[in-house]
């Protein structure tokens, strides 16, 4: 039997038919490596368990109190065998059969410690896409691109990438309560470790708001940044606030009827 060489971890909670869907893809993955699937689930009531327990999966199931990104992050990693962790999102689907082969390959070079999957958008119609994720700006503010000016324009994201288990082992996660991906990626750095981009593997993700989940969106990427330590004052949100192309965007999205949600229109504010 052949070593396990990549270890896919999900988090899981009620992750619907796109986390079915996402699955499916991460399953017909073709390599010529043995890799296993692992699913850490904070407490599923809507079907994700019985479609992890009928599938050639390792489940491990822990109580929604317990739940913290960067303790079961580490949980998770903790039980894979793989030399390679891959992290996923379970509503992030993996685009191809070569996902995986694509997203493993970098670590043939022994200096590479983690690599960026290309986050995609799904091929749905535009009236399922949220406009400013559509349009790629929904990252557009200061914080945002100051992270990616000193991080040679990588943007590390749980969303999908592969870590180096060895370099996770220096570097354990602990108690993070919001973006431990990029708390993960400033210690790796800091470290002198070798962060790489693939644009061969490539896994389609987006997200929809309302007013209400925009508004915590927007918090807790405050929050996440804050706990890297990247500053954002009154004058960062002056200059995000005019911003001349965004508010061309906009008044291009509503001409075009390309805006239709409220949340849409009070994305920069």
């Amino acid at each position: 039997m052949m070593a396990v060489k990549a270890s896919v971890v999900y988090l899981t909670k009620n992750g619907g038919d796109l986390f079915k869907e996402s699955l499916r893809a991460v399953l017909s993955q073709q390599a010529d490596f043995e890799y296993e699937v692992i699913a850490v689930d904070s407490g599923s009531s809507d079907g994700t368990l019985e479609t992890l327990k009928a599938h050639p999966i390792v489940l491990h199931q822990i109580e929604p109190k317990d739940f913290n990104f960067g303790r079961t992050r580490d949980y998770g990693f903790e039980v894979a065998r793989g030399e390679i962790v891959v992290v996923i999102s379970q509503d992030s689907v993996p685009v191809g059969t070569d996902w995986l082969a694509n997203l493993v390959a970098p670590f043939d070079d022994p200096q590479v410690a983690v690599v960026q999957a290309m986050d995609v958008l799904p091929e749905w119609s535009d009236e399922e896409l949220f406009f400013w994720e559509k349009a790629r700006k929904f990252y557009y503010t200061r914080d945002c691109k100051m992270w990616m000016e000193n991080n040679n324009n990588i943007g590390l994201s749980f969303t999908c990438c592969a870590i180096r288990r060895s370099v996770w082992k220096e570097h354990p996660l602990g108690t993070v309560e919001m973006s431990e991906d990029k708390v993960f990626q400033q210690r790796v750095a800091q470290a002198g470790h070798k962060i790489v981009f693939q644009d061969k593997a490539r896994s389609a993700h987006t997200h929809m708001y309302t007013v209400t989940s925009l508004a915590k969106r927007c918090e807790n990427e405050g929050l996440g940044w804050r706990n890297v330590g990247v500053h954002y004052g009154f004058s960062d949100m002056i200059a995000d606030m005019t911003d001349r192309d965004i508010w061309q965007t906009l008044r291009d999205g509503l001409a075009k009827s390309e805006v239709k949600r409220v949340a849409e229109v009070l994305f920069p504010f």
